[in-house]
Protein backbone atom coordinates (compact mmCIF):
# COMPACT_ATOMS: atom_id res chain seq x y z
CA UNK A 1 0.00 0.00 0.00
CA UNK A 2 3.03 2.42 0.90
CA UNK A 3 4.54 1.75 -2.41
CA UNK A 4 1.32 2.37 -4.32
CA UNK A 5 0.85 5.65 -2.51
CA UNK A 6 4.37 6.29 -3.36
CA UNK A 7 3.91 5.33 -7.16
CA UNK A 8 0.57 7.94 -6.93
CA UNK A 9 2.84 10.69 -5.90
CA UNK A 10 5.16 10.33 -7.88
CA UNK A 11 2.28 10.11 -11.19
CA UNK A 12 1.13 13.34 -9.42
CA UNK A 13 4.18 14.87 -9.40
CA UNK A 14 4.66 14.06 -13.42
CA UNK A 15 1.09 15.05 -13.85
CA UNK A 16 2.18 18.76 -12.36
CA UNK A 17 5.19 19.03 -14.39
CA UNK A 18 3.58 18.23 -17.74
CA UNK A 19 0.25 20.62 -16.98
CA UNK A 20 3.17 23.43 -16.18
CA UNK A 21 4.19 22.41 -20.06
CA UNK A 22 0.77 22.78 -21.02
CA UNK A 23 -0.03 26.07 -19.77
CA UNK A 24 3.58 27.53 -20.80
CA UNK A 25 2.64 26.14 -24.30
CA UNK A 26 -0.83 27.39 -24.99
CA UNK A 27 0.27 30.77 -23.27
CA UNK A 28 2.71 30.91 -26.29
CA UNK A 29 1.18 29.66 -29.05
CA UNK A 30 -2.54 30.09 -28.61
CA UNK A 31 -2.94 33.04 -26.44
CA UNK A 32 -4.76 30.93 -23.35
CA UNK A 33 -4.33 32.28 -20.01
CA UNK A 34 -3.20 30.10 -17.26
CA UNK A 35 -6.44 30.95 -15.88
CA UNK A 36 -8.35 29.92 -18.68
CA UNK A 37 -6.75 26.57 -18.90
CA UNK A 38 -7.50 25.80 -15.01
CA UNK A 39 -11.19 26.50 -15.91
CA UNK A 40 -11.28 24.46 -19.06
CA UNK A 41 -9.41 21.65 -17.08
CA UNK A 42 -11.25 22.33 -14.00
CA UNK A 43 -13.43 19.10 -13.11
CA UNK A 44 -10.13 16.79 -13.91
CA UNK A 45 -7.83 18.64 -11.69
CA UNK A 46 -11.16 18.88 -9.09
CA UNK A 47 -11.14 15.28 -8.88
CA UNK A 48 -7.22 14.84 -8.79
CA UNK A 49 -7.12 16.88 -5.93
CA UNK A 50 -9.58 15.10 -3.85
CA UNK A 51 -8.49 11.59 -4.52
CA UNK A 52 -4.58 12.95 -4.02
CA UNK A 53 -6.24 14.21 -0.44
CA UNK A 54 -8.06 11.13 0.39
CA UNK A 55 -6.07 7.77 -0.36
CA UNK A 56 -3.52 8.74 2.32
CA UNK A 57 -5.67 8.84 5.01
CA UNK A 58 -7.75 5.96 4.16
CA UNK A 59 -4.35 3.73 3.75
CA UNK A 60 -3.27 5.50 7.19
CA UNK A 61 -6.82 4.17 8.42
CA UNK A 62 -6.13 0.87 7.64
CA UNK A 63 -2.71 0.76 8.93
CA UNK A 64 -4.15 2.38 12.36
CA UNK A 65 -7.03 -0.29 12.32
CA UNK A 66 -4.46 -2.88 11.99
CA UNK A 67 -2.15 -1.60 15.26
CA UNK A 68 -5.32 -1.39 16.96
CA UNK A 69 -6.50 -4.83 16.34
CA UNK A 70 -3.08 -6.19 17.14
CA UNK A 71 -2.68 -4.09 20.34
CA UNK A 72 -5.92 -5.75 21.80
CA UNK A 73 -4.73 -8.95 20.74
CA UNK A 74 -1.59 -8.28 23.06
CA UNK A 75 -4.00 -6.99 25.36
CA UNK A 76 -6.15 -10.15 25.24
CA UNK A 77 -3.32 -12.58 26.17
CA UNK A 78 -1.79 -10.42 28.40
CA UNK A 79 -4.96 -10.12 30.88
CA UNK A 80 -6.24 -13.69 31.14
CA UNK A 81 -4.47 -16.11 29.16
CA UNK A 82 -7.23 -19.54 29.89
CA UNK A 83 -9.68 -17.04 28.58
CA UNK A 84 -7.35 -16.02 25.67
CA UNK A 85 -6.47 -19.74 24.77
CA UNK A 86 -10.59 -20.78 24.39
CA UNK A 87 -11.61 -18.13 22.10
CA UNK A 88 -8.52 -17.69 20.05
CA UNK A 89 -9.42 -20.03 16.99
CA UNK A 90 -12.57 -17.70 16.81
CA UNK A 91 -10.33 -15.08 16.76
CA UNK A 92 -7.95 -16.07 14.77
CA UNK A 93 -10.71 -16.65 12.11
CA UNK A 94 -11.96 -13.08 12.51
CA UNK A 95 -8.86 -11.55 11.97
CA UNK A 96 -8.01 -13.44 9.06
CA UNK A 97 -11.34 -12.33 7.70
CA UNK A 98 -11.72 -9.07 8.75
CA UNK A 99 -7.46 -8.32 7.32
CA UNK A 100 -8.74 -9.64 4.04
CA UNK A 101 -11.80 -7.63 3.38
CA UNK A 102 -10.57 -4.54 4.56
CA UNK A 103 -7.08 -4.67 2.69
CA UNK A 104 -9.09 -6.27 -0.28
CA UNK A 105 -11.02 -3.02 0.05
CA UNK A 106 -7.65 -0.64 0.01
CA UNK A 107 -6.10 -2.68 -2.39
CA UNK A 108 -8.88 -2.35 -4.92
CA UNK A 109 -9.31 1.51 -4.42
CA UNK A 110 -5.52 1.82 -5.03
CA UNK A 111 -5.78 -0.13 -8.04
CA UNK A 112 -8.99 2.23 -9.19
CA UNK A 113 -7.26 5.49 -8.91
CA UNK A 114 -3.85 4.48 -10.43
CA UNK A 115 -5.49 3.67 -13.16
CA UNK A 116 -7.15 6.63 -13.45
CA UNK A 117 -4.10 8.74 -13.20
CA UNK A 118 -2.46 6.64 -15.68
CA UNK A 119 -4.53 7.76 -18.21
CA UNK A 120 -4.65 10.92 -17.07
CA UNK A 121 -1.10 11.15 -17.52
CA UNK A 122 -0.82 9.65 -20.71
CA UNK A 123 -3.71 12.24 -22.06
CA UNK A 124 -1.60 15.32 -20.98
CA UNK A 125 1.60 13.80 -22.09
CA UNK A 126 -0.51 13.38 -25.21
CA UNK A 127 -1.32 17.03 -25.47
CA UNK A 128 2.35 17.92 -24.87
CA UNK A 129 3.58 15.89 -27.70
CA UNK A 130 1.80 17.98 -30.09
CA UNK A 131 4.00 20.98 -29.47
CA UNK A 132 3.07 24.02 -31.47
CA UNK A 133 0.44 22.19 -33.26
CA UNK A 134 -1.71 21.81 -29.91
CA UNK A 135 -4.99 23.63 -30.41
CA UNK A 136 -7.58 24.75 -27.57
CA UNK A 137 -9.95 22.36 -29.17
CA UNK A 138 -8.10 19.42 -28.05
CA UNK A 139 -7.80 20.39 -25.03
CA UNK A 140 -11.04 20.78 -24.34
CA UNK A 141 -11.89 17.70 -26.05
CA UNK A 142 -9.68 15.88 -23.99
CA UNK A 143 -10.84 17.49 -20.91
CA UNK A 144 -14.46 16.72 -21.83
CA UNK A 145 -13.19 12.97 -22.03
CA UNK A 146 -11.70 12.71 -19.09
CA UNK A 147 -14.69 14.85 -17.33
CA UNK A 148 -16.53 12.18 -18.58
CA UNK A 149 -15.04 9.07 -17.44
CA UNK A 150 -14.99 10.92 -13.98
CA UNK A 151 -18.06 11.33 -13.98
CA UNK A 152 -19.16 7.50 -14.53
CA UNK A 153 -16.64 6.24 -12.09
CA UNK A 154 -15.99 8.53 -9.46
CA UNK A 155 -19.54 7.87 -7.87
CA UNK A 156 -18.25 4.37 -7.67
CA UNK A 157 -14.51 4.75 -6.57
CA UNK A 158 -16.29 7.10 -3.94
CA UNK A 159 -18.40 4.53 -2.55
CA UNK A 160 -15.55 2.05 -2.71
CA UNK A 161 -13.13 4.69 -0.40
CA UNK A 162 -16.56 4.77 1.32
CA UNK A 163 -16.58 0.98 2.77
CA UNK A 164 -13.30 1.09 3.35
CA UNK A 165 -13.19 3.70 5.46
CA UNK A 166 -16.74 2.06 6.94
CA UNK A 167 -15.38 -1.36 7.26
CA UNK A 168 -12.37 0.09 9.19
CA UNK A 169 -14.79 1.48 12.03
CA UNK A 170 -16.68 -1.58 11.97
CA UNK A 171 -13.86 -3.70 12.37
CA UNK A 172 -12.98 -1.43 15.25
CA UNK A 173 -16.05 -1.48 16.95
CA UNK A 174 -16.21 -5.24 16.93
CA UNK A 175 -12.70 -5.66 18.28
CA UNK A 176 -13.92 -3.03 20.67
CA UNK A 177 -16.77 -5.49 21.88
CA UNK A 178 -15.08 -8.40 22.23
CA UNK A 179 -12.47 -6.75 23.96
CA UNK A 180 -14.72 -5.05 26.43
Amino acid sequence: MTSAISLLEDLYTEQDDIIEQLKKTFSRSNSLRRSDFDTIFASVLVRRQRTQQTLPSLVDGYRTNRQEVITEVEDIFSANLAEAVKVWPTLKQRLLDEQNAGAGKVVAALRAVHVEQEELSAALSGLLCRGEKLRISDLKTVAKRLASRDSRESAELAALLGMCESAGRNAGLKWQRLAG
